[in-house]
C-alpha cells in the first residue's frame, strides 16, 4: 500500500483545517466512509477538504462535528477557511474559483474582455485599477496576483481542463494597454493555443447574427 501523504498544516488556513479535520477523524477511529455514513458526501470529497484542495459546506461541517462529537468547531470555521481560500477573489466568485480546480472543461465567452485565466499581469492590472481607480496599488496588486495564480491550471499536464474561449474581434483591434503591452497579452494567448492548452476561436466584426 501506497504511504499516505502527510498534510502542512502551516501552509494554509485550508490545510491546517484539514489537518485537524483528518487528526480528529483518525483518533475517533473513523474511516472516510465511517465519517460520512448519514451525509450526502463521497469519500473523494472529504479527502480533498482534508488536504485544503475543497472547501467545507456548512451542512457537511455540521455533520462532522456530530460524528466526532467536536462541540461545533468545524462549523464555527468552516466560514474562516472559504474566506481564506477566497483570498483577494469577490465573494460572489468562490464557486467559480471551486469549479476551475476541479473542472474537465471550461468554455468561455468573452464579448468585453480577455477572461482572467488569459490575463497578462498588465492587462489584469488596468482591469483592476479601472474598476477600483481609488484603490492603494498594494490592493489592486493582489488582486493582479491572486487573478494570475487561477492559471497554474495550464501547468500542469494531468490536470488541465480543456479549455475553449469565444473572443470577439474588437478585443484584439482596440486594445487597451500600449503596443508592447498588448503584444504580450496577444503572445500570451497563441502560446497557450499552440502548446494545445486552449483553444480560442474569433467572431469577426462583420459576422453578423451567430448562436
Amino acid at each position: 500500500m501506497a504511504r499516505r501523504k502527510d498534510i502542512d498544516g502551516s501552509m494554509s488556513v485550508p490545510t491546517f483545517y484539514g489537518k485537524e479535520l483528518r487528526w480528529k477523524r483518525e483518533a475517533a477511529g473513523l474511516s472516510l466512509e465511517g465519517m460520512l455514513q448519514g451525509s450526502f458526501y463521497g469519500k473523494t470529497y472529504l479527502s480533498d477538504i482534508e488536504r485544503g484542495e475543497r472547501r467545507m459546506p456548512l451542512d457537511l461541517a455540521r455533520h462532522v462535528d456530530r460524528a466526532l462529537g467536536t462541540d461545533g468547531f468545524f462549523e464555527r470555521h468552516c466560514e474562516d477557511v472559504r474566506r481564506a481560500r477566497r483570498g483577494p477573489h469577490a465573494a460572489y466568485f468562490e464557486k467559480v474559483l471551486e469549479a476551475e480546480k476541479h473542472a474537465e472543461s471550461i468554455e468561455e465567452w468573452c464579448p468585453i474582455a480577455f477572461p482572467g485565466l488569459l490575463q497578462t499581469a498588465s492587462y489584469a492590472r488596468t482591469l483592476v485599477r479601472a474598476a477600483h481607480p481609488a484603490a492603494a496599488d498594494e490592493w489592486v496588486e493582489e488582486k493582479v496576483v491572486a487573478r494570475l495564480a487561477r492559471a497554474h491550471l495550464f501547468e500542469d499536464d494531468h490536470s488541465t481542463p480543456e479549455y475553449w474561449v469565444i473572443l470577439r474581434e474588437p478585443l484584439l483591434t482596440e486594445p487597451i494597454l500600449s503596443p508592447l503591452e498588448m503584444a504580450e497579452q496577444l503572445d500570451r494567448i497563441v502560446v497557450l493555443a499552440e502548446q494545445r492548452r486552449i483553444v480560442p476561436q474569433i467572431v469577426p466584426r462583420t459576422c453578423g447574427a451567430y448562436p
